[in-house]
């Protein structure tokens, strides 16, 4: 598991995380961002979630954290069968030992020591990074785009309702596992959203604040959709959302829910999704219209042996924003 090397530059060791090296990746964020990183973040994405650890770093004889490869493997539905697909996030090196090779060599590392174990891994970078993942990483972009969908409070609002209704939902319980085992049909590809990755994700994080809406039907006791939105001034985003079919019911879910929203001073809704799944489409005829998409974003993948072809995961993946760290 740790792997010696030498460059012009010293002696490194390449090797997982430990328990003693958070300050110095708390020294090394500072050093790549120019900014703190708090212990409660790091503790909730990587020591306090409900999965395993992929953590890399690359340290120097004298101790000091130079690289970091790091990420989540989500336990992920694939046509019924659970693995593991991990999303990247948190990669850095320090500024005085970029060029040196020492990333890209960290994070052929990680490939190495985490790839028997997983698909793939995969994030939303920009072109710029992009661009240099597939010159040295194996990065593939999704040939299916992600989608941004908005609309206005008004016009979700002015949908008929019908039968269902909504809550408000404080607290994650087995409820969820059972709306997971119900839709997980129509999500041949995704991470299992089910009340751990719920809670953890929601519930549990220690800076953001999120609003969790349930939908029920009136002839279905149990929860039959839920939708997860972070709110900033007069703007929703919808983080998360799991529906099954039919269309009509995604309908009426986003009916109500503007209802509740407009009612506090809120006017426009956003989200982002792939282009291909039907949760896009029915929330298109509910009343969201999709427009070019404002951050840049890339849908990007690094296969490893056991994984599915490109072209079948770029037409089966369904992720939302709550897979990423962006929000």
């Amino acid at each position: 598991m740790e792997k010696l090397i030498e460059i012009e530059a010293g002696k490194f060791n390449i090797r997982p995380y430990r328990d003693e090296d958070e300050e110095g990746v708390h020294k090394l964020w500072k050093a790549a961002f120019g900014k703190e990183m708090s212990s409660s973040l790091w503790h909730w994405k990587y020591l306090k979630n409900p999965y395993n650890r992929q953590m890399l770093l690359c340290v120097s004889e004298t101790g000091q954290m130079v690289v970091s490869y790091t990420g989540i493997p989500y336990r992920t539905n694939l046509q019924g069968k659970t693995v593991e697909m991990t999303q990247l996030m948190d990669i850095m090196s320090h500024p005085e030992y970029r060029k040196t090779g020492l990333f890209i060599k960290t994070a052929h590392a990680f490939f190495e020591i985490f790839g028997k174990d997983i698909l793939f891994v995969y994030g939303f970078p920009g072109k710029y990074h992009l661009d240099i993942g597939e010159k040295y990483l194996g990065y593939k972009a999704l040939t299916k785009s992600v989608s941004y969908l908005s609309a206005q409070i008004d016009v979700l609002a002015s949908r008929k309702a019908e039968s269902g209704r909504i809550e408000r939902i404080m607290d994650i319980d087995a409820s969820f596992d059972r709306l997971w085992e119900k839709c997980q049909d129509n999500y041949p590809f995704s991470i299992i959203r089910n009340s751990d990755f719920v809670r953890w994700r929601f519930l549990n994080h220690p800076m953001k604040k999120y609003e969790i809406f349930g939908y029920r039907k009136d002839s279905d006791n149990g929860l039959s959709a839920y939708a997860v939105f972070s709110v900033e001034g007069k703007k929703a985003r919808i983080a998360d959302i799991l529906a099954p079919f039919p269309e009509d019911l995604v309908g009426d879910f986003m009916n109500q829910t503007a209802c509740e929203l407009k009612g506090r001073g809120i006017e426009r809704i956003e989200t982002w999704l792939p282009e291909n799944h039907f949760i896009t489409k029915t929330l298109t005829s509910a009343g969201f219209i999709n427009s070019p998409e404002p951050l840049g974003i890339f849908p990007t993948v690094r296969n490893f042996e056991k994984a599915p072809l490109l072209e079948w995961t770029s037409e089966h993946l369904f992720y939302t924003m709550a897979d990423a760290d962006l929000f």
